[in-house]
């Protein structure tokens, strides 16, 4: 579990930490077996000269490793791309320290970075001689590109909050090649945290020399270009050139556009695969500290599975080599250890952080009068949250494990809020019914459910994503609960995660349910809590109005509007202390107007790994937020005498 109690503020935050000095005798780097032929060839340039004059050099967890060989893991169908930036992505200029369970930010791409003493500005100095992965230099011209002509392009979406501090975009420049600076106009001390995010990652991502072809600044041809790919738009031709950054696998699709991660793509992620195939980038920036190119682990192979129950077999079948997401729900448990030692694996925990094994949200900016009127009645939310029986879903869906919780941060978290994570978990039917009989919803139709001043009964769908079936089994047992205990009929809509997220993000829902691993960290959004982005599903067109500075969406209520102002206040805060404070102001309103809730306290699961598998971490965090590339699987290695998996 992260001990956020003793997370160091100016540690994380005042100081850049510089990259490991490679000894003087390691000076011949050593390159992968599979490389060699191309350098005798002449095909590829010696190792020497395709990495940079100083690397950046890693000391692995456990040991040296042995190069050659594959990693398997699993992918669940054609909207999982994450899963492949789980374990590829990740290159932001910075990123969270493991060893100090990520409360530390450490140099990334960037070799080092600057932070003046007002919180203000940031400034990165690059590596020289790092490249592409094409060979070609990485420069700053890339991160300006990157940033002038794509993040902060007119006509692209709207900048994400990230960008922003005091309500205002940040500003960039270009200070020379090798050396670029953010200023914001108000201090930003959350920034580098959310620099690291696997999301935020676009400075780091486009090359220019590339990606400019899809740019109608840069390419003269581009109305033909456009035509011969049969697109009407170049943020069309980028997104399939080049992907982007975020959760589109579009970024997994062209096995041609350069990158600085370990592996490339070889077999794209793309409609009728089975699998997709990452080969090792020979112009790889980071060594360890024998001087040997990393990755150790020459390629890696990820099974596209049709849904989770077959991310599951496959692991149970031995064709999985490291993994959890997806199938490592408390159900699964008795399975993976029942076969692990058959296929040559162990248990692998997956740590909770903090939030609830469910979280709950009505839609309170419903497109539905009715619905909307209903939905925010602080006494009808209440009465959901009091009219299921916790402890029985506990039992059922849960095996027996779990305490009621709602999305907040653990009692031994520095950022536990007692009465947002514990009012309103008791089961009191007779209060429930009550309250909703205080709305004047006491009308009733021949099957019991209760009916709305229209005369509708009360029904709504829950959207739920098939991908999380062990969300499902809890959401089934509370529906049964509604209906018999207070006459509220609640359907179960599970999809495919890319159709509930189109439903959701056009405001076309009326209640989610969702995973939540809330520890209100430094780089981990409140979503649950101010509404912010995508992920605050209970009021969309707020998070537009916020995000697009009130030129959509819908403006919310002055409460919502002071969280909005709370939360540019501790973006601006510098000590760990001061922006406690201020999410303790957030979380004190919230909890005045519960508009979520959630229904069991985060455990431990448990994925597979095999044992030879070397250089793992004992445990990962269990949310996406720390996915294993912050690990860096491209440590990892075969601890056998031929270095190869079997």
């Amino acid at each position: 579990m992260l001990k956020t109690s003793k997370f160091s503020w100016r540690a994380g935050l005042g100081s850049a930490l510089v990259a490991l000095a490679l000894p003087a005798m390691a000076q011949q780097y050593k390159q992968a077996p599979m490389l060699d032929a191309a350098v005798a060839d002449g095909k590829l340039p010696p190792v020497a000269e395709r990495l940079p004059a100083q690397p950046e050099v890693f000391k692995p967890f456990e040991s040296i490793g042995k190069y050659g060989d594959v990693m398997r893991f699993g992918i669940s169908g054609f909207a999982d791309m994450e899963q492949i930036q789980n374990w590829a992505g990740n290159m932001g200029l910075v990123q969270q320290d493991y060893d100090t369970n990520y409360t530390t930010i450490i140099p990334n791409v960037a070799e080092s970075f600057k932070i003046t003493d007002d919180g203000k500005t940031f400034t990165f100095h690059l590596r020289p001689g790092m490249k592409w992965s094409d060979g070609t230099p990485f420069t700053a011209d890339d991160i300006e590109f990157s940033v002038n002509d794509i993040l902060l392009h007119e006509e692209m979406a709207p900048v994400p909050v990230i960008w922003t501090a005091g309500n205002k975009i940040f500003k960039f420049r270009k200070i020379d090649d090798l050396t670029v600076e953010f200023s914001f106009e108000a201090p930003y001390g959350d920034f580098l945290f959310e620099l690291s995010d696997r999301r935020y990652i676009t400075p780091t991502y486009y090359q220019k020399a590339y990606c400019s072809q899809a740019h109608p600044d840069y390419n003269e041809n581009l109305e033909a270009d456009l035509a011969a790919n049969n697109l009407s738009d170049w943020r069309d031709y980028l997104l399939q050139l080049c992907g982007d950054p975020h959760l589109t696998p579009a970024r997994w699709s062209n096995p041609d556009r350069p990158s600085l991660e370990a592996w490339v793509i070889k077999e794209p992620y793309a409609g009728g695969a089975t699998q997709v195939e990452l080969e090792r980038n020979p112009y790889f920036w980071q060594v360890d500290p024998e001087g040997n190119q990393y990755p150790y682990v020459d390629t890696l192979i990820g099974t596209i599975y049709s849904d989770p129950e077959g991310l599951l077999l496959g692991a149970i079948g031995g064709n999985i080599d490291f993994g959890f997401r997806k199938f490592e729900a408390t159900a699964n448990r008795p399975v993976l250890a029942e076969n692990a030692e058959r296929i040559g694996a162990e248990l692998y925990e997956v740590t909770a952080i903090g939030g609830t094994s469910l979280f709950f949200t009505f839609n309170l900016t419903h497109q539905d009068p009715e619905l909307r009127e209903l939905f925010n009645e602080k006494d009808f939310r209440v009465a959901m949250s009091i009219g299921f029986d916790r402890q029985e879903v506990i039992e059922t869906a849960l095996l027996g494990v779990g305490e009621p919780w709602h999305n907040a941060p653990f009692e031994d978290s520095a950022m536990y809020h007692e009465r947002y994570a514990t009012q309103y978990l008791e089961f009191d039917p007779e209060k429930a019914n009550a309250l909703l009989d205080g709305l004047g919803l006491t009308e009733r139709n021949a099957e019991g459910i209760r009916l709305l001043p229209s005369g509708r009964p009360i029904s709504f769908n829950i959207e739920a994503t098939v991908a999380r079936p062990e969300l499902n089994d809890q959401l089934e047992i509370m529906a049964i609960q509604w209906r018999e205990n207070i006459g509220v009929d609640a359907q179960l809509n599970a999809s495919e995660r890319a159709l509930m997220m189109a439903r959701v993000n056009n405001n076309d829902h009326d209640a989610t349910a969702w995973e939540d691993h809330s520890s209100w960290l430094p780089g981990r959004l409140p979503t649950g809590m101010v509404p912010l982005e995508f992920d605050s599903r209970w009021a969309i067109a707020w998070a537009d109005w916020y995000k697009s500075g009130g030129t959509s969406g819908e403006e919310p209520p002055e409460h919502i509007k002071e969280r909005f102002r709370l939360y540019e206040d501790s973006k601006s805060a510098l000590t760990f202390e001061a922006r406690r404070d201020i999410y303790h102001q957030i979380a004190d309103i919230a909890a005045d107007h519960f508009e979520t809730f959630g229904v069991s306290k985060n455990i431990s699961n448990y994925g597979l790994k095999k044992i030879a598998l070397r250089n793992v971490r004992p445990s990962n965090p269990s949310t996406s937020q720390y996915p294993p590339a912050l690990q860096r699987p491209w440590t990892f290695y075969w601890d056998t005498p031929d270095g190869n998996r079997q």
